[in-house]
């Protein structure tokens, strides 16, 4: 801003932090984001999305302290605000996490579970709370919150992969699945309204689903997408949430046989089901064995029959 105005801070401004524990969560958040997003989007991709959200932020930032100042005309907003941190990112990192791990619970409490999908809306709500506790300025909340739009925007429209598809059209990353169940179909009409006058203006293009009938078998249908990789991610997590749930239907004391158990079973021998059991007493030291017992004490029930069975 005037009169310092230095347009590189467009691209410094993230690498700036004033207080020891938001440096301490950056660093954090980038740590996490390197490990778990590099092997999926390699570097190349790793930092065009981290420049992507935090150079824009920057100006919507500026755009929306101008508006402060047209509102109520204080030059704080132009002078004396500055635009710093990677509030953005944090934002962004939230939502790359809710595409690729969709409906991952994170908490269970007896009210509710605390999911993936809850996470991006549930920090603006917290940053809201520390704004107004004064713990954090105007600009975090501002930066944070067009961090996460301008991230899902990224990665719904525009994100190139190499499957040759652009962005991510599943039902599970839709804007409406950020906000609770409630008020998410309220959200997903005002959305698609805003997408079909985006279309309208050519900012957007069209979904577009892609049908191969080459062959008279099967029919394929590509939608755009992530990698195979996190296809397969997401199609393995729904067959544990399948099994688990079906184990859970189950009584308890009935348990499938594993597939092992009945391998093993195969290959045993048929044997005759009725086999002749035997005992083998061993007599010998017979004698040792009954030693503090009185022999005639022993043998006085047979007698007694003996002795019936000749009455009778």
């Amino acid at each position: 801003m005037p009169p310092n105005f230095w347009i590189w801070t467009f691209i410094t401004h993230s690498f700036i932090e004033l207080h020891i524990w938001h440096t301490i969560i950056d660093v954090i958040v980038v740590f996490l984001y390197s490990k778990m997003i590099e092997p999926l989007w390699g570097t190349k991709e790793l930092l065009k999305f981290y420049f992507i959200v935090t150079i824009p932020n920057a100006l919507f930032a500026t755009c929306i302290y101008f508006l402060f100042y047209g509102l109520t005309f204080k030059e704080e907003y132009l002078f004396e605000r500055p635009i710093y941190g990677l509030a953005a990112f944090i934002g962004a990192y939230s939502v790359v996490i809710k595409q690729i791990m969709p409906d991952t619970v994170l908490a269970t409490t007896p009210f509710f579970k605390l999911k993936q999908d809850h996470v991006p809306l549930l920090i603006v709500l917290v940053s809201i709370g520390l704004w107004l506790a004064r713990a954090v300025p105007i600009h975090f909340l501002i930066m944070l919150s067009f961090g996460i739009v301008i991230s899902w925007t990224y990665l719904r429209f525009f994100q190139n992969h190499q499957n040759g598809t652009k962005g991510d059209m599943s039902a599970t990353f839709s804007f409406a699945s950020f906000f609770p169940s409630p008020i998410a179909p309220i959200i997903s009409v005002l959305a698609n309204t805003i997408f079909e006058i985006f279309v309208q203006l050519k900012l957007c293009k069209p979904f577009v689903k892609k049908y191969n009938a080459a062959s008279s078998s099967s029919l394929t249908i590509t939608i755009p997408g992530p990698e195979a990789a996190d296809a397969d991610r997401r199609r393995q997590k729904a067959l544990k949430a399948l099994n688990d749930r079906m184990k859970a239907k189950e009584p308890a004391n009935e348990a499938w046989p594993d597939l092992d158990d009945l391998h093993q079973t195969s290959l045993l021998p048929q044997t005759d089901q009725t086999q002749h059991s035997s005992v083998i007493i061993d007599m010998t030291n017979s004698d040792e064995s009954i030693s503090g017992t009185n022999k005639d004490d022993l043998n006085q029930p047979f007698f007694d029959t003996e002795q019936q069975q000749s009455s009778s």
